[in-house]
């Protein structure tokens, strides 16, 4: 099935799902697809390692661009959360 960005997402957004596509095409995958619990948990040693993992993706600036008003995860090696000064 092919997922199609939402009409109102952001042009970062439609970037971020252009790379993806292109990886996925080549039959590669991003970190984030391996162990997708941590980017999101609530330990903050799971979001270092996860924010580790991303340095080496390849879409990680367009992850970063698209990671817009985010509050919490790891985007493009960004660890957001409650009280984080990347808001």
């Amino acid at each position: 099935m092919k997922w199609i960005p939402p009409k109102d997402a952001s042009d970062s957004q439609r970037r971020l799902h252009d790379a993806l596509r292109v990886v996925r095409s080549a039959d590669g995958h991003v970190p984030c697809e391996t162990d997708p619990s941590l980017w999101t948990s609530n330990n903050v040693d799971d979001r270092e390692a996860a924010a580790h993992r991303c340095r080496s993706c390849v879409v990680q600036v367009e992850c970063s661009e698209a990671s817009g008003s985010e509050r919490i995860g790891v985007w493009g090696s960004r660890i957001r959360s409650a009280g984080s000064r990347e808001w």
